[in-house]
C-alpha cells in the first residue's frame, strides 16, 4: 500500500516541474526584448503577472 501512495504523490510533485519546463520552452521562442511574449509565457504556464496588467497570480517586482 505504501508503494501505491508514493506513486500517487509523485504525480503531484511533477506537475509544478512540468509547468516550469513548459515556461522555459515558451521563453526560448521569445525574442530577447519581447516583454509581451515573456508576459504571455508567465501567464500561460505559471499564472504569474509581471505587474503590467490584472491577474490573479503573483506580481513580480
Amino acid at each position: 500500500m505504501n508503494e501505491f501512495h508514493n506513486e500517487s504523490n509523485q504525480g503531484l510533485v511533477l506537475e509544478p516541474w512540468d509547468a516550469l519546463e513548459d515556461y522555459f520552452l515558451c521563453l526560448t521562442e521569445c525574442e530577447l526584448n519581447d516583454q509581451k511574449c515573456v508576459t504571455s509565457c508567465l501567464l500561460t504556464h505559471l499564472n504569474i503577472s509581471d505587474g503590467s496588467g490584472n491577474s490573479f497570480g503573483v506580481k513580480l517586482k
